[in-house]
C-alpha cells in the first residue's frame, strides 16, 4: 500500500499574528479616517474634494457637466447615491454631497454653462 501524508502545517508564530494585527489596525485606521474627514468645499473658484489622504482641487471652470454616478467602484463619496463631475478633458470624480440639490445650485451659480444630464429631481 502506498500512504500519502499532508506536510505538516506551520504554527502561525507571534510575529506573524502582529503583522495581521497590525495590518487590521492600519485598515481600520485608514477607514474611520476617511469616514470622518470627507466634505466637498466649494471656495471661491474651486471645488476641494478631500477624504482621509486623498486631497483634491478642481478649478469650477473647469466643470463641463455633472451626471448621476452610476459606477459602484472607488470614489470620494460615503455614498452609493453619487453624482460624477466631468472635468477638464475625459476626468471625472465620483462624490456623495450630503444635500446633491445645494451642491449642484451652488456649481451653477459659478459655473452657469454646466450641463447637468439625468439629474432632473435636483434642479
Amino acid at each position: 500500500a502506498i500512504v500519502f501524508l499532508a506536510p505538516a502545517k506551520k504554527p502561525v508564530t507571534p510575529a506573524t499574528w502582529m503583522i495581521l494585527l497590525g495590518a487590521g489596525v492600519f485598515t481600520l485606521a485608514l477607514v474611520g479616517w476617511m469616514f470622518t474627514t470627507t466634505a466637498y468645499v466649494i471656495s471661491g473658484p474651486e471645488l476641494r474634494l478631500k477624504s482621509g489622504p486623498v486631497r483634491m482641487t478642481i478649478a469650477i471652470d473647469k466643470i463641463t457637466r455633472i451626471s448621476r454616478g452610476s459606477w459602484v467602484g472607488s470614489a470620494i463619496a460615503l455614498s452609493l447615491s453619487r453624482i460624477e463631475i466631468h472635468y477638464g478633458r475625459f476626468r471625472s470624480i465620483l462624490i456623495s454631497p450630503e444635500d446633491p440639490r445645494a451642491f449642484i445650485q451652488a456649481i451653477l451659480a459659478r459655473a452657469p454653462n454646466v450641463v447637468i444630464e439625468d439629474l432632473d429631481e435636483y434642479r
